[in-house]
């Protein structure tokens, strides 16, 4: 059928743009390892085109998906690659299916690990930035008397310019 060869097609493509998102998330473990925030702005433009590629690319899938089902006489409104699979009759279609499927699967999964690890990456270099700028800022001397007027910090980031 026709409809198996576009749908076909939209999950190679949605393959060849995660693969390239892997890449990009990737290079910016070590754009974020190397401190470089032109390189880092660059990248996050760059990923985001990509981004955007893969949420078209995925809705063209969830249309084709839905449109098969329906000419298969299954009704659902969130369809999913697993039930299509599941319902496929042509074992050469369904094998082709299950190793994109298996694919994706995989490609997310990396995605995701790599993500979490940049994730905490950023994190520890907003710690040693709050860190820096916390020894860098001098202390305001304590205001008042008693319990309450525990120790005052100047904020950089309050301070009036």
């Amino acid at each position: 059928m026709e409809s198996h060869e576009k749908l076909i097609q939209t999950l190679e493509a949605m393959i060849d743009a995660h693969t390239h998102l892997l890449d990009l998330v990737k290079e910016k473990r070590a754009i974020l390892i190397e401190g470089n925030t032109l390189r880092l702005q660059e990248l996050i433009q760059r990923e985001s085109s990509c981004v955007g590629e893969i949420q078209k690319l995925e809705l063209d899938r969830k249309n084709f998906v839905q449109n098969y089902l329906n000419q298969m006489g299954l009704t659902n409104p969130s369809p999913t690659l697993e039930e299509l699979i599941k319902n496929e009759n042509n074992p050469i279609t369904k094998s082709t299916l299950n190793k994109i499927s298996k694919q994706l699967r995989f490609l997310i999964k990396e995605i995701t690990n790599i993500n979490e690890s940049n994730q905490q990456l950023i994190q520890t270099s907003l710690s040693y930035v709050e860190y820096s700028l916390g020894m860098l800022v001098p202390k305001v001397p304590n205001i008042g008397y008693g319990p309450k007027s525990g120790r005052r910090y100047a904020n950089l980031l309050d301070a009036k310019v």
